[in-house]
């Protein structure tokens, strides 16, 4: 299973968001800027989060991205599925069927491969489900400062 860099990405944006201080909104060239990707491509990964209900899009001079839930609200499957979608990550291509000439036996080992990779599957987001954004920002027993991001100087940019 490969998932897409859009994933660490999201999660990386949504730590800032939670972290925001007062909770303004972030725009998307402070967003793009950090990750070092383009503004175009924010922008796709931002729609994803936008679209599943993770962030709410602010327009106007002081508009801009936060978040929609509350940390502790939002799992990794949330992320995951935001990126990725919801769909099956096992799509049989029925191509054992075509190779091997006992289709028969071929069904039922078929069936045997596919029920394993289901059940991991189902084991991968059940452990999604159970870790949050919040448990992100928690080191030992402190919280995560909030911070202001467009306040913050990249050494680059000095």
């Amino acid at each position: 299973m490969k998932m897409k860099s859009g994933v660490e990405q999201a999660i990386c944006i949504l730590i800032m968001l939670a972290t925001q201080i007062d909770r303004r909104p972030i725009k998307s060239a402070i967003l793009s800027r950090r990750l070092s990707v383009s503004d175009s491509y924010l922008k796709k990964v931002m729609r994803s989060l936008v679209v599943s209900g993770l962030v709410d899009s602010e327009s106007g001079k002081d508009g801009g991205f936060r978040l929609n839930r509350m940390p502790e609200e939002i799992t990794m499957l949330h992320i995951y599925e935001a990126i990725e979608g919801t769909h099956s990550f096992v799509r049989p291509t029925n191509l054992a069927e075509k190779v091997f000439l006992r289709a028969d036996k071929i069904k039922n080992k078929k069936k045997e491969v596919l029920s394993v990779f289901f059940d991991a599957e189902q084991q991968f987001k059940a452990r999604l489900q159970k870790y949050t954004l919040d448990s992100l920002l928690v080191e030992g027993s402190d919280r995560v400062e909030n911070v202001d991001w467009e306040a913050i100087v990249l050494s680059a940019e000095i």
